[in-house]
């Protein structure tokens, strides 16, 4: 229907710069606009004094989404603030709105949702240049992405039904955390839809449903060149082998510790199948006396520099090695230690030398 006229007949009205609602807010969620509005509306009483807690009171808030808008808004310059030594606010200035340098206009700025294609993440040009200039490389941690972002991101029907997946896998309402884990690992991993499935597949099926423990596969993945679900499937395979063979030779019953974690990624590389990463770890227990990632490690490296792929090429090398000890000297034996009791020199008694002694104790006659 065009034509519509809108009037008001009540005059204690708050005046909105048309600059906010053409190009601010259609990019903020809605805490962000009531916040702003809030303070609008303040403008009419300044000698009313409020304060962070007043404002999350009135529009139902926390203190921290109050304090997430006033952040938001300065980044967007829609406000300055003023700090005090103890790092609490102490002024808020609305700065004069005008059209911004990165949107020709409304229609420009509510059309963020375009369908991106393969490896473009959903950030505008000005906040993707951003990222590339401040760092190359993957971050350690999840950025803070704003609130903008993800909501076009939410918004995309390319990835509404990956947000929809990632809840029927969690069994609950996705967190603003759990988005900013979606959402850095589509833009800044560039992980597929189908390989982010499948990542959160593979953690709650071993009962892990917290973002940090998803964030580290994911990491781990990416480390290790890991970008399709088919290439994620075969290391999800050859890592639960491995660490099966592992539990069962070292009886430990238990999940992996970071750093072991580390030997049992090196000894799924090396592709070893997992009655080899048994012998190995059973060896190191044998050796050692007790659960020795290290000493297991190095078995394996000098397998795998041997080409070692089977358990006869461990037979085999078995024998090469003895083959290379001289006759009659034990194999397996540990050197007893000197100590108070051995340090002297030992004497050797032939087969005849015990003999002589023996008929020697007979003939002695018996004490009486």
């Amino acid at each position: 229907m065009d034509g519509i006229s809108v009037y008001s007949e009540d005059t204690r009205t708050t005046l909105v710069p048309n600059e906010f609602i053409d190009y601010y807010m259609p990019r903020a969620n809605g805490t962000f606009v009531k916040v702003y509005l809030y303070l609008l509306r303040c403008l009419s009483a300044p000698e009313a004094g409020f304060g962070i807690s007043v404002i999350a009171d009135a529009l139902e808030e926390t203190e921290k989404d109050i304090l997430r808008a006033l952040r938001y808004w300065e980044r967007e310059k829609v406000l300055s603030l003023t700090w005090g030594e103890a790092d609490e606010i102490r002024g808020i200035k609305l700065n004069r709105l005008s059209r911004p340098d990165t949107v020709t206009g409304s229609a420009d700025v509510s059309a963020r949702c375009a369908v991106q294609t393969a490896g473009q993440a959903f950030v505008s040009d000005t906040d993707k240049a951003a990222s590339l200039s401040e760092k190359k490389n993957t971050p350690a941690k999840i950025p803070e992405y704003s609130p903008a972002q993800l909501e076009a991101f939410a918004d995309c029907q390319d990835t509404k039904w990956l947000l929809h997946a990632a809840e029927g896998y969690l069994e609950r309402m996705l967190k603003p955390t759990d988005v900013q884990l979606l959402f850095f690992l589509h833009d800044e991993l560039h992980f597929s839809n189908e390989l982010i499935l499948h990542l959160y597949e593979y953690c709650v099926s071993r009962g892990k449903k917290a973002p940090s423990y998803i964030l580290k596969v994911a990491l781990s993945w990416h480390e290790d060149g890991i970008d399709t679900a088919e290439k994620a499937e075969e290391r999800s395979l050859q890592f639960d082998s491995c660490f099966t063979a592992v539990n069962r030779a070292f009886a430990l019953n238990r999940a992996p510790g970071i750093s072991e974690r580390r030997f049992l990624n090196r000894w799924s590389s090396f592709g070893f199948s997992s009655d080899i990463i048994e012998e190995a770890c059973s060896r190191a227990l044998l050796s050692t006396s007790h659960p020795d990632f290290k000493y297991a490690d190095k078995i394996l490296e000098r397998w795998h520099q041997n080409n070692v792929h089977t358990m006869s090429d461990v037979k085999k090398l078995d024998e090469a090695h003895n083959a290379r000890i001289p006759q009659g000297q034990a194999v397996g034996v540990r050197r007893a230690d000197n100590n108070r009791f051995n340090s002297f020199p030992q004497r050797d008694y032939s087969g005849n030398d015990l003999t002589d002694l023996e008929n020697a104790l007979l003939a002695r006659p018996a004490s009486r």
